[in-house]
């Protein structure tokens, strides 16, 4: 089970990536390549998070997202990440159980 502010999941994600913010960018020249390279930024790391909620938990995490309030994130290990952006990317109901949403979300740290 996960947490957005105090708003429980139905259980553990079904999915979850982390998506690094690598600063590289291979350059083409005429004659071979070079490389521009400006590190690893950590801040604007990403993850990526697909779970299930209640309808009513789904009401209220979309108002937080919908007035783009920074929110509190609780993993399934208990680990609290402060301070976050929360940004929706679908969601849609679980099939036969109308009362229960699947969204897939975003955390941003910037």
């Amino acid at each position: 089970m996960i947490f957005i502010n105090d708003i429980p999941s139905l259980r553990d994600p079904e999915s979850s990536t982390h998506t690094f913010d690598d600063r590289v960018e291979k350059i083409e020249l005429i004659n071979g390549n070079t490389v521009q390279d400006y590190g690893h930024i950590e801040s604007g790391d990403t993850d990526t998070f697909t779970c299930v909620f209640s309808a009513e938990n789904f009401e209220r995490i979309k108002a937080l997202w919908a007035t783009r309030t920074r929110i509190v994130f609780t993993d399934e290990n208990g680990t609290v990440h402060n301070n976050l952006r929360l940004v929706f990317r679908n969601y849609r109901p679980v099939n036969k159980f109308p009362n229960y949403i699947i969204l897939t979300f975003e955390l941003w740290r910037v």
